[in-house]
């Protein structure tokens, strides 16, 4: 009995204090998603200590960017085989990384019961050790993809300036709000030339978004600009200063909270399912 009052004080957040978890995804792949989690893991790393979770499951390459290597993997985790501990990369300064192995989805077909015992786990982890959560969602719109973005504190579209782009991301938000209910969504836009095509993006995506549903909300919290640099492998100063902006504007008062229930008590509702 004893356990089972701490695991429901656990869940609504008694005890322990609360960190926002910021998803990032968008449509199809190559918008940026990985590269704005990227910039906005580093910057937040001089306010406090970050963790990123590579939530791809197919095609993780968080650790890719960031030029590391994992000793252990989320599976190792889930296995027994490694602690949190063993299986968070050290990127950077305050920076840290949990990612699964390339090319490997079975996670989801673990035993529900015991998914949410060390999901449980790993949210009083983070909670005890980070101030900010980070989770880098793959492609598409997956199923565990849109409750993550239906849960998160911030749910973050990244998109391009492109119609195709926009019409990717208005999928994302329609899906996410007809199962989930969600309706309010924050937006970057990458590879934008100027401030005028940034608002024109955001602009167009929240009407396409109000024509669906008139209690979906989207709010534009700023853009990287085009840096042709960035093929090159460079990071330039100002991209780090958009981000800069970007979080300014997102963490800013306090978080449009839409859902009730534990987080990791939902992503664990999909575990043992195909």
């Amino acid at each position: 009995m004893e356990r089972e009052k701490q695991l429901a004080l656990f869940e609504k957040g008694v005890g322990y204090k609360k960190i926002p978890y910021i998803a990032i995804g968008g449509g199809k792949g190559g918008v940026g998603k990985t590269f704005v989690t990227y910039l906005l893991a580093k910057r937040l790393s001089q306010r406090g200590k970050v963790l990123v979770l590579d939530a791809d499951m197919g095609l993780p390459d968080f650790y890719i960017l960031s030029g590391v290597k994992p000793y252990r993997y989320l599976e190792d985790y889930f296995e027994g085989r490694a602690t949190l501990d063993e299986i968070t990369t050290e990127v950077d300064k305050n920076f840290y990384l949990i990612s699964p192995r390339s090319g490997n989805d079975y996670l989801l077909s673990l035993d529900p019961k015991r998914a949410q015992e060390l999901l449980n786990k790993l949210d009083e982890f983070i909670a005890g050790s980070y101030d900010y959560f980070l989770i880098d969602l793959g492609a598409g719109i997956h199923k565990i993809n849109q409750l993550i973005f239906a849960s998160v504190d911030y749910p973050v579209l990244v998109l391009n300036p492109n119609i195709m782009s926009i019409i990717d991301a208005y999928g994302v938000i329609k899906t996410v709000f007809q199962n989930y209910r969600r309706t309010y969504f924050y937006a970057v836009v990458n590879q934008v030339r100027d401030k005028g095509e940034y608002r024109k993006t955001v602009s167009v995506l929240d009407k396409s978004a109000k024509s669906f549903h008139k209690n979906i909300h989207v709010e534009g919290v700023g853009y990287i600009p085009y840096t042709p640099e960035v093929a090159q492998g460079e990071i330039p100063r100002k991209l780090y200063e958009r981000a800069d902006d970007i979080l300014t504007n997102l963490l800013k008062g306090e978080y449009k909270k839409e859902e009730k229930g534990g987080f990791w008590s939902k992503i664990a509702s999909l575990f043992g399912k195909k």
